[in-house]
């Protein structure tokens, strides 16, 4: 389904974008020092010097803050597709809102549902073909 790809693809986003933001925290311990905070001590500053220091954190709290604002913004889109695809009604939504949001596979839908496997693997298929013809 073109949708849940696209959640997929934004749960995939917040994922990159949390994995950039840390790996931001460590170069910023670096040029802070990890423990003391103090531009002053840091490794980064007895190694290239206070205005190299200092020219670096800037950058990596101007990086940090745009990229936490990116991470708001899509999480912000997360949550709306998640509480809209709550409020659809029928299997067909049911059997995608638990495949690509929850993560279950179709035998876990099935027992969920009280429906049998294959009787859920038809309906999928059936709602991707309908997405295809939209494509």
């Amino acid at each position: 389904m073109l949708i849940m790809e696209s959640y997929a693809d934004i749960l995939k986003v917040i994922e990159i974008i949390k994995a950039e933001i840390e790996g931001l925290q460590l170069d910023l311990d670096y040029w802070l020092g990890k423990h003391d905070k103090h531009l002053v001590f840091s490794e980064g500053a007895r190694k290239y010097g206070l205005d190299v220091a200092t020219k670096r954190v800037d950058f990596l709290y101007e990086r940090m803050e745009k990229l936490e604002g990116r991470l708001n913004a899509y999480q912000e889109i997360e949550k709306e597709i998640r509480e809209n695809v709550d409020k659809l009604e029928g299997l067909e939504y049911k059997v995608a809102k638990l495949r690509f949001i929850d993560g279950m596979t179709y035998q876990e839908i099935a027992d969920e549902l009280g429906y049998s496997h294959d009787h859920i693997r038809r309906v999928a298929s059936k709602s991707n073909k309908k997405d295809a013809a939209f494509t």
